[in-house]
């Protein structure tokens, strides 16, 4: 009579169910899956657990390779990669990234830079990656060696935001290394070695095949421990935020009050001040973060003082704080359509109907100018026309953004500030109102 005792699950088939316990509720239809699959052998487990899992319930799964490039192997990679998919049955596409323009934070920086704007691009809801316990323990190493605080000390975590419409998805950070290697073996895959991996000039390439080791064969659990402790910095961090935004007192302030900055004690200062620029993906370092405090707290009240981080600097106006990009160099442009305006005005001009709007016979031939100074509205009709600078002002536009507002002309009459005012001579009933969003404005913010 045979037995009805279960045999006990293989290795590989107990990873499988793990990971199956966290995927079903994220893979449920009409769910769409960007695996990162750079041929490796964590990639290659990942991509693998997915297919057994679509097997199982209907969700859109993709392969998605980043070609970058640095080795001499990339394209046989990508061929790997393709032939892998295909076996599959599933869909794979590649794009190759860009490092010509380097940025001076490193190669590695630089590639995974590009990655993610790659992954940006994708038309999904999650992009999965492969990263798992030992990455994550190399990770807070690395971060700690850097001088990070709790957040930094946190690691990576199992899901963030990459886009409005996309996150970003660790289904694997709490499996070891080991594991994988393990599931791969037993299911028979194949996967390239990237040689690169075993250059030790790298920094996470270092703590890895020199740090690590010496420090699992004094401590055998330490990867696991390393991972559990970024869990504790991971919940103080979100505490630390929750504190933050009470302080701030606004939601998701697009400026930071200095009346609710400067009464805090000291630390406190520091964890808003992070907070707040963390949410505009600014992180200082401790000497930057003490001497933007200095200049915020204690210059003159006439005083607009800043401080430039890479392609951004943080202002002080009207007793707020501003995060803004440097004003960039602009050129007169012809709209064919109302949503024409080219990328280097670093902005999204946006048209909603309104009984002050622009009639529709001003289109095409509309031109979008800077500022250069002078120009003057009537915004009412049998009033005066006024200054284009006193409006900017009267509605609070920060000086740094007027250099470059929009104006909208035809020939020589300006017909619009965009988001302010229509020209009198120009409204309609059920016109057009054009709207402008400066780039690292919510939208909810914008000038409308």
């Amino acid at each position: 009579m045979a037995s009805s005792r279960k045999l006990p699950l293989s290795e590989s088939d107990q990873l499988y169910d793990r990971f199956r316990q966290l995927a079903l509720a994220r893979c449920q239809s009409p769910a769409r899956v960007a695996v990162a699959y750079s041929g490796g052998l964590d990639s290659s487990v990942l991509l693998h657990l997915f297919a057994r899992l679509r097997a199982e319930q209907a969700f859109s799964l993709q392969a998605f390779h980043v070609h970058h490039g640095l080795s001499a192997h990339a394209d046989a990679w990508l061929a790997h990669c393709a032939q892998v998919s295909a076996q599959l049955d599933i869909p794979f596409s590649s794009v190759r990234a860009d490092l010509s323009a380097r940025s001076g934070a490193g190669l590695e920086a630089d590639a995974r830079a590009a990655r993610y704007r790659a992954y940006a691009d994708l038309s999904v809801d999650w992009v999965a990656l492969a990263h798992h316990q030992d990455d994550q323990a190399e990770t807070v190493l690395y971060r700690l060696a850097r001088g990070a605080g709790v957040q930094g000390a946190a690691g990576m975590p199992v899901q963030r935001a990459l886009a409005v419409d996309k996150q970003i998805w660790r289904p694997l950070l709490g499996e070891s290394r080991a594991s994988l290697l393990c599931y791969a073996q037993q299911q028979g895959l194949s996967w390239v070695e990237d040689e690169s991996n075993a250059r030790q000039d790298f920094d996470r390439n270092y703590l890895r095949h020199a740090v690590m080791p010496a420090l699992q064969a004094r401590f055998p659990a330490a990867p696991a421990a390393i991972a559990r402790a970024a869990r504790h910095f991971a919940e103080a961090a979100s505490l630390l935020d929750e504190l933050a935004q009470e302080d701030a007192g606004e939601v998701a302030p697009l400026s930071l009050d200095l009346a609710r900055l400067r009464p805090l004690p000291p630390a406190r200062q520091r964890n808003l001040l992070r907070w707040f620029l963390a949410r505009h993906a600014l992180r200082l370092e401790e000497r930057q973060l003490h001497l933007l405090l200095d200049q915020v707290l204690h210059a003159r009240d006439d005083a607009m003082p800043f401080l430039r981080v890479a392609e951004r600097s943080v202002r002080r106006y009207r007793e707020r704080l501003w995060v803004a990009i440097l004003p960039p160099q602009v050129q007169n442009c012809v709209l064919s359509a109302p949503s024409d305006l080219p990328p280097d005005w670093c902005g999204e001009l946006r048209w909603q109907r309104r009984n002050d709007g622009l009639a529709e016979g001003c289109w095409p031939g509309v031109q979008v100018r800077p500022r250069v100074g002078g120009e003057r509205l009537k915004v009412r009709r049998g009033g005066p026309s006024r200054p284009v600078k006193d409006l900017l002002q009267e509605a609070g536009v920060p000086p740094w953004l007027r250099s470059y507002w929009p104006l909208l002309w035809r020939d020589e009459a300006l017909l619009a500030v965009a988001g302010i005012a229509v020209a009198a001579d120009y409204q309609v009933e059920d016109g057009w109102w054009p709207i402008w969003l400066p780039q690292g404005w919510p939208s909810s913010a914008g000038m409308d």
